[in-house]
């Protein structure tokens, strides 16, 4: 026989056999738990058999007992089971009541947020007397509790070894994975370097809006520091100065607003140069000008930032209608062209000081395309792409860039011998380089005297193969001044040992003072080329020899910016500046004003103190005050880069 019944829940048809009677099982269908009931005998006919009354009583009598017994099991088991629901995803689930209290995950696989079961409540009746309290009977609490006030005895602090407990039971924990560790480890990292910089920012913006507020007053106060009728001849230059000082300024903050600002204030000391009569101090702050300008450019990355602006056009970009482009080719290209109608030697010494700057900045090839066209006249243009070409020599021996020149100033052929100076250098580059079947622009120097040409290619010739001894003899030999004078400022600039040079040219220039062969440009370069080789006495010398009443007040204070240049960590002191003629407004100069300026610089990059500097300075001649706090802005500035 079989035991043959329904799911009480699913209605879910069974066939069991007999010793399963009385059993507990899970339906199959439903999963509900169900008691497998009795088996039910029905007699065949005959004597004993049953009535179909009593047959209707015994099967509504097993029914019923059927009915209790799972009655009984669901009511036992919803005594085992205590119903579960996630807080997060409200996925519903049971688990078992003696789980209650404990930490678990839910099962729910987009969820799986760690939440503890419930306990169950409850419900039984509570006696009004018995407080439900876990301290002994009749014991008392030592104070009252305060409504709303946790005392560490709530606090649900879960121990070490509690832990170690809880991970016997064998309670299921997911571990964290390793790259979750390393993100909560790199966001905290984040977060800490995040608070650092913005602190550092707060900081950096403070002390540079203080900078540019000291900036400002520096432009603001010298237009007021000299009436109208008592300005000097360069107070133009003086103006140009502080938009110098401003420009640059503005542009080492690296901001795209800054960089506007920045762009302004050196258009602005373009236009106060453009104002001043021409001569030799106005073509100084030029040059300055012109090295200042270098600062504006900057990476492809830092244009495409306005950080910076590009070196020259880039065209693969294509620029908004009525939109200009600015570069630094065509910032200094414009700059160069006030300084264009200058003496050539001013030229060729400014010509090879911005070279020396760009190949620093890796920009040789702007250098060999933009200097010879813009600073010099076509006459002088071979005579100026070998002077660029020798400097990028002397920097980079690996340089293409020098023979490429050296090749296209062969093609000239003839016609190369008749620029105006005789291009002697290019001369020298064709014998530094050994380019074949170059024209013969100097002969070699076999007969006295020697000719200015071949003094100046042999002598360049000689200082490239470390000849300095050499050099210096054929630099002396006799010839124009205006040729030895030009051979000699070449062995000071290139020779690692300037000394003797600078002393056979102070006694040429001190015995022939005021004669129209000796150059205040190259007198001019022996003082600054005396100034960056620490050779301070001879710089002034120089500098009393200049006839030209602006350019040796330039020289002035060129020599203190190059004295601090080669002395960076060293204090400066105001007597390294010639005095300004306080009681003769009209004599002050820009020279003057250049120099000031650096050692209020220097000094604020030395000691960082802002307060204490421009007290030093507020004390200055009031026309120079203006300068002095333009020199702490950028003082303060260098101490931070």
């Amino acid at each position: 026989m079989a035991i043959e019944f329904n799911c009480p829940h699913c209605a879910h048809a069974y066939r069991l056999k007999d010793e399963l009677a009385g059993k507990s099982a899970t339906c199959k269908t439903c999963r509900n738990k169900i008691v497998i009931p009795q088996p039910v005998t029905i007699p065949d006919d005959g004597p004993d058999a049953m009535s179909p009354e009593e047959m209707a009583a015994k099967e509504a009598e097993a029914r019923a007992a059927l009915a209790d017994e799972q009655a009984k099991v669901e009511q036992d088991e919803a005594a085992r089971i205590i119903p579960v629901k996630c807080p997060h995803c409200d996925h519903e689930w049971t688990e078992l009541i003696a789980r209650a209290g404990k930490n678990t995950l839910c099962p729910n696989p987009e969820c799986r947020q760690r939440i503890k079961i419930p306990e169950p409540k409850d419900t039984a009746a509570q006696d009004w007397r018995i407080k439900n309290t876990k301290l002994p009977e009749g014991a008392k609490q030592n104070f009252e509790k305060l409504e709303g006030v946790q005392d560490a005895a709530d606090t649900k602090m879960v121990g070490g070894q509690a832990l170690r407990d809880a991970d016997a039971t064998g309670e299921e924990l997911e571990p964290r994975p390793l790259k979750q560790k390393v993100m909560f480890v790199l966001a905290a990292l984040g977060l800490v370097a995040g608070l650092v910089y913005g602190v550092s920012y707060l900081l950096k913006s403070r002390t540079e809006s203080k900078e540019d507020r000291l900036i400002q007053e520096a432009q603001e106060e010298f237009a007021k520091a000299i009436p109208a009728a008592d300005a000097p001849p360069e107070t133009a230059l003086c103006s140009a100065i502080l938009f110098m000082a401003g420009g640059e300024h503005a542009v080492r903050q690296n901001d795209p607003k800054k960089l506007k600002d920045a762009q302004k204030q050196f258009a602005d000391a373009r236009d106060a140069i453009r104002k001043a009569p021409p001569g030799y101090a106005r073509n100084a702050v030029a040059g300055e000008l012109a090295v200042a300008l270098l600062a504006l450019g900057g990476t492809e990355q830092q244009a495409r930032d306005q950080l910076r602006i590009r070196w020259y056009p880039n065209t693969d970009l294509k620029a908004r209608l009525n939109e200009r482009v600015y570069t630094v080719l065509d910032e200094v290209r414009q700059t160069l062209a006030i300084v264009q109608s200058a003496e050539f030697d001013f030229k060729n010494h400014l010509a090879r000081r911005l070279t020396r700057e760009l190949v620093k900045r890796e920009q040789a090839f702007l250098a060999v395309e933009l200097i010879p066209l813009a600073l010099f006249n076509p006459p002088e243009q071979d005579e100026a792409k070998a002077v660029v070409a020798l400097e990028i020599l002397r920097a980079d021996k690996n340089s293409e860039l020098p023979r490429k020149v050296a090749e296209d100033l062969k093609t000239r052929g003839a016609e190369l011998v008749k620029g105006v100076p005789t291009p002697a250098s290019a001369q020298t580059l064709f014998l530094a380089l050994d380019i074949a079947q170059s024209p013969r622009v100097a002969s070699p120097p076999t007969t006295n005297p020697v000719s200015d040409p071949s003094r100046l290619a042999y002598v360049g010739k000689m200082l490239l193969d470390n000849q300095s001894d050499e050099a210096l003899k054929l630099a002396q030999r006799p010839a124009s001044l205006e040729g030895q004078l030009r051979a000699l400022v070449l062995c000071a600039d290139w020779s690692a040992e300037p000394d003797a040079a600078l002393s056979v040219a102070i006694g040429i220039v001190a015995a022939n003072k005021g004669k129209k062969e000796i150059s205040p440009a190259s007198v001019f370069r022996l003082a600054q080329i005396a100034a960056e080789k620490g050779k301070h006495d001879q710089a002034k010398e120089f500098a009393k020899l200049i006839t030209d009443d602006g350019l040796r007040a330039w020289a002035n204070g060129s020599a203190v910016h190059l004295r601090i240049a080669a002395a960076p960590k060293e204090k400066a002191d105001e007597a390294w500046a010639e005095p300004p003629p306080v009681d003769k407004p009209k004599e002050f100069r820009a020279g003057h004003a250049w120099g000031r300026l650096w050692v209020a610089r220097q000094n604020a990059k030395v000691s960082g103190d802002r307060s204490g500097e421009v007290k030093d300075v507020s004390a200055w001649p009031k026309v120079l005050i203006p300068f002095g706090k333009a020199g702490v802005a950028l003082g303060l500035q260098d101490r931070d880069k």
